[in-house]
């Protein structure tokens, strides 16, 4: 679906349409006069990875562009799980001079919305930077429900050619759509007031069942560890919890350091008895509570996170009673953890 709008006094008509592979060029121009070469991912500045991306639905962009062709601006779906179809709504840039005219809402708008229809798509993560309020509003309006904070994710150098941010900026966590599925879940009894609160404004049927404080004597643990290099960060994604847990984050953040990593975060299910006891143990380690995503690889998340550099909380800013709210939640738990 193509959606014209208006981009100022000069009224010139802006285009918001499905990618094309024509586009690849000038979205790589776009990325470069936005974020210079800080952008962490490296995908959009190669038009022939990005064109391959796309047409193999790994990526799926949404581009704003001029009657004569020129790319203004750009957001994109990732895809995050193949299995559950899990999206995530990211990669947004527009022009500085077509800004302030609601080239970005529409962008988002046609993400969430037009391609969420186009591939029959029910689960879209968010994560609104938390450097300026813009994101945030626009997010609300198209129906986004914020359930966490992620702290420190993004590097500096992704802003230091606009000098929107001086530090390492952080991103609210939720997201647009979701399947509703009805879960039964075990939440740790360290966060289960702060658990019950981020539930409570999801909308989601849940059941909260008892926890095990021991960990499966029968099984090992399996996950998997993404690390981004140029932004420093370690995303690990637990799949079973087992025995050997504590020496299974322990060898994977050994080997995060060793990249470079300062960021590290930790997906764990919900949906395991024993997430409980790896809680515990990543709490031992100094990590602090994130937040939680629904349905997240086939069962409800919850992300533990830790920073090695000093949180600098007046920079965040948020918009909703919420997000101030879950960024207390994060805030304490992080104090207590040092």
């Amino acid at each position: 679906m193509n959606e014209n709008i208006a981009s100022g006094a000069k009224v010139q008509e802006i285009e918001i349409d499905f990618f094309r592979s024509e586009d690849a060029p000038g979205i790589a121009r776009l990325f470069r006069q936005v974020y210079g070469k800080g952008y962490p991912i490296n995908i959009y500045y190669s038009p022939k990875r990005l064109i391959e991306e796309n047409a193999v639905g790994r990526v799926l962009s949404s581009v704003a562009r001029t009657h004569t062709g020129e790319v203004v601006g750009h957001d994109a779906l990732v895809l995050l799980d193949p299995v559950t179809r899990l999206y995530e709504n990211a990669a947004g840039a527009v022009l500085p001079r077509f800004r302030g005219q609601g080239v970005f809402f529409h962008l988002m708008k046609h993400n969430v919305f037009d391609y969420a229809k186009r591939f029959g798509l029910q689960e879209i993560l968010g994560e609104p930077v938390c450097n300026h309020l813009q994101l945030q509003k626009m997010c609300l309006q198209l129906g986004y429900r914020e359930t966490g904070l992620e702290v420190d994710l993004m590097p500096a150098a992704a802003y230091t050619k606009e000098q929107s941010a001086h530090g390492r900026v952080s991103v609210l966590l939720g997201y647009f759509l979701h399947k509703p599925m009805p879960q039964t879940v075990f939440l740790p009894p360290v966060y289960r007031d702060e658990l019950e609160y981020l539930y409570a404004g999801m909308g989601v049927e849940r059941t909260f069942a008892g926890t095990k404080e021991d960990l499966s004597a029968r099984e090992d643990s399996q996950g998997k560890m993404d690390v981004f290099t140029s932004a420093q960060v370690a995303r690990m994604s637990i799949h079973q919890i087992g025995s050997d847990f504590d020496s299974f984050i322990s060898q994977l953040e050994n080997e995060a350091c060793e990249r470079g990593v300062e960021i590290f975060q930790v997906w764990l299910p919900l949906t395991s008895p024993f997430a409980t006891a790896a809680t515990e143990i990543l709490r031992i380690h100094g990590y602090f509570i994130g937040g939680l995503l629904p349905n997240r690889f086939g069962g409800d998340g919850l992300l533990m996170q830790k920073v090695k550099c000093e949180t600098d909380w007046g920079s965040i800013a948020l918009h909703s009673e919420r997000a101030k709210r879950i960024a207390d939640i994060v805030r304490s738990d992080q104090k207590k953890m040092k």
